[in-house]
């Protein structure tokens, strides 16, 4: 029994060693094995780009639509355009631009400048002048200040010295004219004021109409009565006549129509496609 008793306790401590032993190793199994220390280099890395994204969809239908838009913009007409409120509108000019008369700045004539006629469309002059004398050496005075244009002031001047020399001549050295009396200078209308027809050259200040002339004696003489009336005054009123077409563009007398038996119609109209023809009537 005891023998048997002996051998059951030593096959029990060798089952102890052997679970011992393989709990021994197992733990030694868990634990890693030491590693050898390495020193790894890094290499320099250098920077990796980063990718653009790409525009989306929507970003490139709306550049793609863009140049349409600003197609149908331009094409819209003007005046559908606003006005920027910042852009300053033209100042209106309320200076009147005229020029000067040579006749009147020499003294030729006395008078003086008037501010521009404009009466409807057609009628008027920039630079009217208001006549009270022709001539310089005792200056012909007219009976009633008249409306001319510079042309017909440089003329008029020129014109008195020739009727001097017609009523010395027709009348002798004593007579002496005075004052000279007009009808129409400026007037807006037609020729001979019919209802149709051309404009009259008094529409633009450019004509001027002559009906009698006082002499230093106090007698006067009249178209009317004088073209064909005494020696002397017939004498005068041709010389005037003759004088006159020498100077003017246009002269109608008595002779050229009914409508100019008490007025000598002088202007300085343009005849022909020169301007260079004369009328002497």
């Amino acid at each position: 029994m005891k023998q048997d008793a002996q051998k059951a306790k030593k096959y029990k401590k060798r089952t102890v060693q052997k679970r011992s032993s393989k709990r021994l190793l197992a733990k030694q199994a868990e634990k890693p094995a030491p590693q050898p220390n390495i020193e790894v280099k890094s290499k320099p890395t250098t920077p990796v780009p980063v990718p653009v994204p790409a525009p989306r969809r929507t970003e490139e239908k709306a550049q793609k639509e863009a140049p349409a838009m600003d197609e149908a913009h331009e094409a819209k007409p003007a005046a559908d355009k606003a006005e920027p409120e910042q852009q300053a509108k033209p100042q209106k000019d309320d200076r009147i631009y005229q020029v000067a008369c040579p006749a009147l700045i020499s003294g030729d004539v006395d008078g003086k400048l008037l501010p521009p006629i404009k009466d409807g469309e057609q009628c008027g002059t920039h630079s009217p002048l208001s006549l009270t004398a022709i001539g310089t050496k005792e200056p012909l005075r007219f009976a009633h200040p008249v409306t001319t244009n510079c042309a017909m002031a440089v003329t008029l001047a020129q014109w008195s010295s020739a009727i001097k020399k017609a009523a010395k001549t027709a009348y002798g050295d004593d007579f002496k004219i005075t004052k000279i009396g007009t009808g129409s200078d400026y007037q807006c209308r037609r020729v001979n004021g019919a209802s149709s027809g051309r404009i009259s050259e008094h529409a633009f200040a450019n004509a001027l109409d002559i009906m009698s002339f006082e002499f230093s004696d106090g007698s006067k003489t009249e178209l009317q009565s004088g073209w064909n009336g005494s020696d002397k005054e017939k004498a005068f009123w041709r010389a005037v006549h003759e004088a006159s077409c020498e100077l003017f563009m246009t002269v109608i007398g008595p002779d050229g129509d009914a409508a100019h038996r008490t007025n000598m119609h002088l202007d300085q109209g343009c005849h022909g496609k020169t301007c260079l023809m004369r009328i002497c009537e």
